[in-house]
């Protein structure tokens, strides 16, 4: 179980987080947080872009505005994106109740968990999270976690700066690119991301990246599935398999490798998948329930295919059977959420694949964590 301690400023030793001023901080955090109303997971930040709030130029390595604004979970924090990326305020505690009412064991756990909890399984890595547009929200939700233990006085190139062509690359074949991004944290612990949505490229080109940037002892979370047709043809699952050999063949070259989830999408279609049409949509419940031992049964039969994990993960979960490419199981937890996704960013109203902060992305946080906590190499040496 996670443990939680009451933490003061004077404590000799932060359990969990790092020594000094910030990680007394985060700790103290943590612990109020597990006795507040909202866990820790769900609490909006409240940082400057330097230490004790300070402005840019108070310090050598400033936490760029656009993270402040996000991670304060607020509609009116400024720029466009907050309108539809962060959820409404009565959606945040509804969150935070359908995790609180449901009598799982993994939710006990996650209403304690906190940056302290990660932070022994993180420091002095770099965790990769590398996939789709659910993945870049998965760095989002990381990034907002691990804030408050940002290396204000980072020096040096992030990792990608080495391979400047390689993501001129990726930028020319990757729809809806977004450009690499690295944050900064204490005793050399980073966190980056890297936009990729389709198997072939991940095989062809991401995988060559990280042999190349990564450490062995680094970790990758890895998702490519909702550009690819699951439902139909051996395509999906013959990606998954060339990635799996790929992963076993080069294991000494590349990080750790831990296989986020298709998340559940709520188009009011079968297995509610998007199939086409324009925006805005009705999202609509899967027919499925939760039960406390985290499974779920399908209210009728056409619906098996979700108790399952839906085609995407289904697959998956056969294909790396046996192999040490871990998974995250964050399926169960999040298949329910049909009412927290968010708007559309060009104003055409509602859809049903990407949801809004905080949320379903730190639901899945979470499962990655308890995946790292529970693999063989979780332990430092």
């Amino acid at each position: 179980m996670i443990a939680v301690t009451a933490y003061s400023a004077s404590a000799e030793i932060v359990q969990g987080c790092p020594e000094g001023q910030q990680g007394i901080a985060a700790a103290e955090a943590a612990g109020a947080a597990a006795e507040s109303s909202t866990p820790s997971l769900f609490q909006k930040q409240e940082v400057g872009p330097c230490q004790d709030r300070g402005a840019v130029g108070t310090c050598k390595f400033p936490i760029p505005y656009s993270w402040v604004q996000m991670c304060t979970f607020r509609q009116d924090a400024g720029g466009g994106w907050a309108s539809y990326m962060i959820c409404d305020e009565q959606r945040q505690q509804n969150i935070v109740q359908y995790v609180r009412e449901r009598d799982v064991p993994a939710f006990k756990e996650m209403l304690q968990f906190s940056v302290c909890d990660l932070w022994p399984l993180i420091k002095g890595r770099t965790l990769w999270i590398m996939g789709d547009s659910h993945s870049y929200d998965l760095f989002h939700a990381l990034g907002c976690l691990v804030l408050p233990l940002w290396d204000y006085n980072h020096e040096g190139d992030f990792p990608y700066a080495r391979e400047t062509e390689a993501f001129q690359h990726l930028e020319q074949h990757v729809e809806h690119y977004k450009p690499p991004e690295c944050l900064p944290l204490l005793e050399g612990t980073m966190v980056c991301q890297i936009r990729v949505n389709k198997g072939q490229m991940v095989r062809d080109h991401t995988l060559p990246l990280l042999k190349r940037m990564a450490k062995p002892d680094d970790i990758a979370v890895i998702n490519f599935a909702h550009w690819h047709n699951g439902w139909e043809g051996t395509e999906y699952r013959d990606l998954l398999q060339a990635f799996r050999d790929e992963v076993a063949t080069d294991s000494a070259a590349l990080p750790h490798i831990i296989w986020k989830e298709m998340v559940a999408t709520h188009y009011r279609h079968l297995h509610g998948a998007y199939k086409g049409g324009t925006p805005p949509f009705e999202c609509a419940p899967l027919g499925v329930s939760l039960h406390p031992n985290g499974s779920l049964t399908a209210q009728d039969d056409i619906n098996q295919l979700i108790v399952e994990g839906g085609a995407h993960n289904k697959a998956a979960r056969e294909v790396f059977a046996g192999s040490d490419i871990i998974m995250t199981g964050s399926w169960n937890a999040t298949v329910e959420l049909y009412e927290y996704h968010r708007e559309l960013a060009d104003g055409r109203g509602h859809e049903c694949g990407h949801y809004c902060f905080p949320g379903a992305p730190e639901i899945w946080l979470y499962y990655v964590y308890s995946a790292m906590k529970t693999a063989p190499w979780s332990a430092k040496n």
